[in-house]
């Protein structure tokens, strides 16, 4: 089960591209205490273009931060 997040916990998004034409976003998350990684997810859809990846990504991100950690992202954490 997944903590709750520390209130000033940073996420960092990034687009990767796969293949030509495959593109996926990995988000980081940041503990504020210790600046030390929490978790690094990744999304399991692969998008058509980096725009698409990037908008899938930024929504994955708000929706993570607005539930405070209770919900896992698109894909579970990767150790």
């Amino acid at each position: 089960m997944p903590q709750k997040l520390r209130p000033g916990t940073r996420a960092t998004l990034q687009v990767r591209q796969l293949m030509p034409g495959e593109f996926a976003w990995i988000i980081t998350l940041f503990d504020p205490e210790s600046g030390n990684v929490r978790s690094t997810n990744y999304s399991e859809k692969r998008y058509g273009s980096q725009d698409e990846a990037s908008a899938a990504g930024k929504a994955a991100v708000l929706e993570f931060l607005g539930n405070g950690g209770q919900k896992s992202l698109e894909s579970k954490p990767r150790p």
